[in-house]
Formats: structure tokens, C-alpha cells, sequence
């Protein structure tokens, strides 16, 4: 059961530019702790890193890195529900002990970016197709994080940035969150993926 939920995808691997620790068909331990690893590196950056780039939506540039490597270290399904998970325990630890700032879009977009790219991965794809999937799915899970947002609008759980008008906040923010995703799916994938899978094989 586990050797299926969690099968090896053989193009993440081929096109991973890290030593690969899935060697397997079932998952280990070890496996299992370096994804539990990387989502909580995602979710520490989240608390601690806060670029003041006036942008909406550029938190997700700060977690993307870590889980990408994660799924370039252990390329296997389901890999980004476990990243989530640990970065879920992590953020919920890190706010019970009162370590770090935790904005709800940018935890949103972590926890999001792992199931979000378990499904953009079906299918598997190498080269420029795999770079396509990445960049899609930051957009998807930065996407929901504003969905998050808005609703925190609605219902005056949060604020506008210098409290502008609600209208003209969501019409920006549309654009700036898919951009910021797509842009932070793209460099996950070109840090820790290559893009002429077939030629760096040859070469190897």
C-alpha cells in the first residue's frame, strides 16, 4: 500500500539536480524525514523571513525553495503532503511558543504548495513541461492563499495595506499573487531541476 501511495516518479528524479535519496520503491525513514525536514524549513521561513517588497503575494517567493528541494531529495507521490504536514506542525509549534510572525496567506501558500504540487506532478514531465507544472502550481497555491486573504477581508479578520479600498485591493492583488506564484514555482524548479534532462544524462 504505502509502495504505491508513495511510487518513486522516475522523471523528478532524472531531472533533479541533487543526489537523489529515494533508491527504493517503498519509502524509509530517512525519506520520510527529509520531506518532514524541508517543510519545516518552509514554514520557519515563513515566521522568520519578511521581505518588505510591497507586493501582495510575495511570501510564497520564501517558502517555494524549500519544498522544491524537497521533492528533487525524495521524488516520489505524495512527497508535497508530507512537506505540508511538516510545515503545518511546525507553524502550529512555532505560534505556541510565540517564535516568529505567522501572516495567514503566507502559511496558506506553503501549506497549500505541497498537495498542489503532488497533483501538477501526475503525469510526470521532464524539461521545459516540468518547469511548466512548477510555475503552475505556485500560481494555484498562491491563488488559494489570496482566496484566504480576501476572505479575511470579508469578514475583518485582516486589513488592507493602508487601508485602501476593498475593490481596488482584490483587482491588484489578483495579478500580483498569480505572478508571484508562477514566478516562485519557476525558480524552485530551475534551482533544483534541469531542463535538458536528456543531454546531461548522455553526458553522465
Amino acid at each position: 500500500m504505502l509502495a504505491t501511495a508513495f511510487a518513486p516518479q522516475s522523471d523528478l528524479g532524472d531531472s533533479s539536480r541533487m543526489p537523489v535519496i529515494s533508491r527504493a520503491a517503498q519509502i524509509s525513514a530517512a525519506e520520510l524525514l527529509c520531506l518532514l525536514g524541508c517543510g519545516a524549513l518552509a514554514a520557519a521561513a515563513a515566521g522568520f523571513l519578511h521581505w518588505s517588497f510591497r507586493v501582495p503575494g510575495h511570501a510564497i517567493l520564501i517558502g517555494a525553495l524549500p519544498m522544491a528541494m524537497g521533492l528533487a531529495l525524495v521524488p516520489r507521490r505524495l512527497a508535497g503532503i508530507v512537506m505540508s504536514i511538516g510545515a503545518g506542525v511546525t507553524s502550529v509549534a512555532m505560534m505556541a511558543g510565540h517564535v516568529g510572525v505567522f501572516p495567514p496567506t503566507a502559511v496558506l501558500s506553503v501549506l497549500a504548495l505541497g498537495p498542489v504540487l503532488d497533483i501538477a506532478m501526475l503525469g510526470g514531465s521532464k524539461g521545459w513541461r516540468l518547469y511548466a507544472r512548477f510555475v503552475v502550481a505556485g500560481a494555484v497555491a498562491n491563488l488559494l492563499a489570496l482566496a484566504l486573504k480576501m476572505a479575511g477581508v470579508t469578514f475583518a479578520f485582516e486589513s488592507v495595506r493602508g487601508g485602501g479600498h476593498f475593490q481596488a485591493f482584490g483587482s491588484m492583488a489578483a495579478a500580483t499573487y498569480l505572478l508571484c506564484g508562477a514566478l516562485a514555482g519557476f525558480i524552485g524548479a530551475a534551482v533544483w531541476f534541469r531542463v535538458r534532462v536528456d543531454d546531461d544524462l548522455r553526458r553522465n
